[in-house]
Order: structure tokens, then C-alpha cells, then sequence
């Protein structure tokens, strides 16, 4: 075989053979679920991700109905689970709409963004 040839059949078949797939971390599942009415307020927030993620780098924020932030007690990583986590706000949750926003580094290192909303019944 040429070396002409050669070259250009393994620069052919480099091309096509793929390397590792790497997603960005989408939120596959929260509770309260987004768009969720619930009865009782809940005590912590919980947000589920397609990939681990790095819980230092994960950033959240919860907006009230009046637009204005609820502060957060703490954000971490679910016990033995690298794709969830638990966000405990600093006092409780009353009745209204909320907004979460969040922001997360997955172990792959690509950044993702979202956000959703649930409701507190009075």
C-alpha cells in the first residue's frame, strides 16, 4: 500500500471512531417537582441530575412570589449520591410561588443552568 494512501485511511478511520460522550448535567427530577401545588411546606429542596455533579460549584438561588431572594442555609450533596442535592433554606417556607435557579459544574466539568417553580398552597 502507497503511504499516501495509508495516511489517509487512518486519518479516515481516526475521524470516525468516536471519543468518550460527554453531556452536560440536566436536572432529570426535584421535589416539590417543578410546577408542583403542595399543601404542606417542605423542609429541604431536593434537585436530581443526570450526572454527578461538583457541589462546590453548584450555585442556588430561591426567589420568593415578590421576586425577592430566601436565603439558604446550606447546599450539599446528597449521601452517597454524586447527582442530587439537598438545599435547606434558612427559615421556612411560606405559602406563594417559588422560583429556583440553579447552576451547576457536572464531574465532566461543563457548566449548566435552569431553573423552575413550584407552589405552596395556603
Amino acid at each position: 500500500m502507497k503511504p499516501c494512501i495509508l495516511v489517509s485511511a487512518l486519518v479516515a478511520a481516526s475521524l470516525t471512531v468516536g471519543g468518550p460522550a460527554f453531556a452536560h448535567a440536566h436536572l432529570t427530577a426535584a421535589t416539590p417537582a417543578a410546577d408542583a401545588v403542595v399543601q404542606a411546606a417542605p423542609m429541604k429542596l431536593e434537585l436530581r441530575f443526570s450526572e454527578g455533579i461538583e457541589v462546590t460549584f453548584a450555585k442556588i438561588e430561591i426567589k420568593g412570589a415578590d421576586g425577592n431572594d430566601v436565603p439558604i442555609k446550606s447546599i450539599v450533596g446528597a449521601s452517597g449520591d454524586k447527582k442530587a442535592l439537598i438545599v435547606t433554606p434558612a427559615t421556612p417556607f411560606a405559602a406563594g410561588v417559588y422560583r429556583i435557579i440553579w447552576s451547576v459544574v457536572s464531574v465532566d466539568t461543563h457548566r449548566s443552568q435552569g431553573s423552575y417553580s413550584f407552589t405552596i398552597r395556603p
